[in-house]
């Protein structure tokens, strides 16, 4: 099949960007001629993906790389206006040129909630674009739920996102990755600037919360330059040195590596490669590992009211003690499979 994938494609890497690159090297490896068309403003570090800098050039390049597509999957949390008139538009011209129209939707803060009951811009855009798609995936019931609420049930799928980690992928000759190979587990601190809340619960965790010496802490700095923070980091964290990991954000084969040996994930609020209510509120997951891939079977918000950040490491010291579950709902081993088994249909 010849497949457009349109959706962020770019650094800093988290869940989002991470699942359209695996879902976009999966179908590469079964022989299927894919192109991207990343939504983001920050360029892919891909040179073959197109990025775009404008709606206006983003619908002229969307025209070009329609041409004979069987298939053209859009991938979005649903938040910006500017993100959901692309979607619209996509699909609309998908249509145009006859190629079969998909939908993913990433749960996020507010997401698709805030959007289908906004009056103006949200509700339509997204109205028209759900009507219009042969098929709108959501990655989680709740997401399900709320952008099912309106429309018929039988256009919607509920199918996780899913990070590929083949073995290859894993392995690297890097000394820095060699030191987190050596590890268990990790907790993964994605996107990291200052300030934000989730430098605040990093900071107290490197201060006075000690891990087991097989868990590494794996921190990507978003602030260039890098060096400032990174050197503040290490002070703070000086009796952890051999537990701490830096990443480049814009390095596709660490961030999968730091993914697959990680048990929480604790990133910024995002939405195309923008953060949001970096101040105040951070995701954090839970992963669930199955073979070479990963899944986001559940995870929790943190919201800051007053001096919370000790409180959150409390927290995510009982995440790392429990088993991530699998919500009865989402069957995780088939999902890629699942969305071939759509595209084909």
């Amino acid at each position: 099949m010849r497949i457009l994938l349109i959706g962020n494609f770019a650094p800093p890497y988290e869940e989002e960007s991470l699942h359209n690159l695996s879902l976009l090297k999966k179908l590469e490896e079964d022989g299927h001629e894919c192109s991207v068309l990343n939504t983001s403003d920050k360029p892919s570090s891909y040179k073959n993906f197109i990025d775009s800098s404008s709606y206006v050039d983003f619908v002229f390049k969307l025209l070009r790389s329609c041409w004979k597509k069987d298939i053209v999957h859009f991938s979005t949390k649903g938040y910006l206006r500017l993100g959901l008139l692309k979607l619209m538009t996509s699909i609309a011209v998908g249509k145009c040129f006859f190629a079969k129209t998909f939908i993913t939707i990433h749960s996020e803060l507010f997401s698709v909630a805030g959007q289908m009951r906004s009056p103006v811009g949200g509700r339509q855009t997204l109205f028209t674009s759900f009507t219009l798609a042969d098929k709108i995936i959501c990655c989680d019931k709740d997401t399900y739920d709320v952008a099912s609420m309106y429309m018929k049930k039988t256009n919607f799928e509920l199918i996780p996102s899913f990070l590929y980690t083949p073995r290859e992928i894993t392995e690297s000759d890097s000394s820095t990755l060699k030191k987190l190979g050596t590890k268990e587990s990790a907790i993964v601190f994605a996107n990291v600037t200052y300030p934000s809340f989730l430098f605040d619960i990093l900071k107290e965790l490197l201060s006075n919360y000690p891990l087991r010496s097989d868990t590494a802490i794996v921190i990507s700095l978003s602030d260039k330059p890098t060096s400032k923070l990174q050197h503040v980091l290490e002070e703070m964290g000086s009796k952890m040195q051999d537990q701490i990991v830096f990443i480049e954000p814009d390095d596709v084969r660490s961030a999968l590596m730091a993914y697959s040996k990680a048990e929480i994930v604790l990133r910024p609020m995002s939405c195309d490669g923008i953060s949001f209510f970096k101040n105040f509120a951070i995701s954090v997951k839970k992963l669930k590992h199955v073979g070479d891939y990963i899944y986001f079977p559940s995870g929790l918000l943190f919201i800051k009211e007053g001096s919370a950040a000790e409180m959150c490491v409390c927290i995510m010291n009982t995440m790392l003690c429990v088993e991530a579950g699998t919500p009865a709902e989402l069957s995780m081993e088939n999902a890629y499979e699942r969305i071939l088994q759509l595209y084909g249909e």
